[in-house]
């Protein structure tokens, strides 16, 4: 909820900004002949990139402006920190670990570490083709990625919350599609690119680009993922009853737990050893016990200077028997909710929605 309502502060942070800065330097901002546009801002396709600074250059007194500067720059580093994040998870514990079954704690933590090494340097590389494509205008470009690219996300997480018949295989082989198709046409939209505006040139753009904007190609990329899902997952085995227990929408209020296979166990990531001769009591650790010799004094420091860069804690362990594990999974999954915060939450998600809808009609 709290999310939703910081989704409504964009209109009042990046709309109005945009259009004030518009009517304020209609002749910089808001120029239409591309040579004034190339002199201004070295864009002929115009200066709202500069919008927002260009505002709090001239406008703001020496002390606010580099405040809001410096607030502007943490924003950007933040959003930019959140997706390298996600990114390096979605590496190492879902693709780094289909390779590797049984990696490390340690290994983990570095194959993340890379990737976001490897993630900045594609950032810097892809810079060219930025200043490119949609004119080298940031907002057009952001969002015309995520019309190629999310689509089809959205309509699996919807499909796997609502309907009970999707299986594995329809949103894995629907996804591929949908993403390949997005893909296609995020390349057409890079290889050839349109006229600058005010320029009076040939479109020399095929039709599915020119006459079909990128928004309304979210839309049909949606349908096509949502048809692609649906029939393939008709056509493959479905999931059984008992492994579905508060995993949809239907289900969330189950009390028994998903039957889980020994590959699909939250647990696979860490390593598991039977403490003594109780098989119920369990020992979760993040090292290797075999690894624990005994090292020289430079040794250990190389090992703790590593470890340190690394962020990995090689002293982690924690023992939990068996119920003490089932009951800390149920307690992290469970979708209990109090009845008072519960109306709360729910009148709350209906003014939201209710403002959002209202913001959008006037808007329009």
């Amino acid at each position: 909820m709290l999310g939703a309502a910081l989704k409504l502060t964009g209109f009042l942070m990046f709309v109005i900004p945009g259009m004030n800065s518009r009517i304020l330097y209609t002749e910089e901002v808001a120029c239409s002949d591309p040579d004034k546009c190339m002199a201004f801002c070295n864009n002929k396709s115009g200066c709202t990139n500069i919008a927002y600074p260009l505002m709090v250059l001239r406008l703001l007194p020496k002390g606010l402006r580099g405040l809001m500067l410096a607030a502007l720059l943490a924003a950007l580093m933040s959003s930019l920190t959140s997706i390298l994040n996600s990114a390096s998870s979605i590496m190492t514990l879902d693709i780094w670990h289909q390779f590797r079954k049984k990696a490390s704690q340690s290994e983990l933590m570095i194959v993340g570490r890379v990737t976001v090494l490897v993630l900045i340097a594609l950032s810097i590389l892809w810079l060219p083709i930025l200043q490119q494509t949609q004119g080298g205008r940031f907002w057009f470009y952001m969002q015309s990625v995520k019309s190629y690219l999310i689509p089809p996300l959205c309509m699996m997480f919807l499909l796997g919350l609502f309907w009970k018949r999707t299986t594995e295989q329809g949103v894995f082989w629907g996804l591929m599609l949908s993403i390949v198709v997005g893909f296609v046409r995020m390349v057409l939209d890079f290889t050839f690119l349109a006229p600058a505006c005010g320029s009076n040139e040939v479109d020399p753009r095929p039709e599915i680009i020119s006459k079909v904007d990128f928004l309304h190609f979210a839309t049909l990329l949606a349908l096509f993922s949502t048809i692609a899902m649906v029939v393939i997952s008709l056509f493959t085995q479905p999931r059984p009853e008992k492994k579905l227990h508060r995993l949809t929408w239907w289900t969330k209020d189950d009390e028994e737990e998903p039957e889980l296979t020994d590959d699909e166990d939250e647990e696979v990531h860490i390593s598991v050893h039977v403490k003594g001769e109780d098989s119920k009591t369990m020992q979760i650790q993040e090292s290797d016990p075999a690894a624990e010799n005994e090292e020289g004094g430079f040794q250990r420091l190389k090992t703790k200077c590593r470890n340190w860069v690394c962020g990995i804690d090689e002293d982690a362990k924690q023992n939990l028997t068996a119920q003490e594990l089932q009951a800390l999974r149920r307690k992290m999954t469970s979708l209990e909710e109090d009845s008072k915060l519960k109306t709360i939450l729910n009148a709350s998600a209906i003014f939201i929605s209710l403002v959002t809808v209202f913001l959008l009609g006037y808007f329009h």
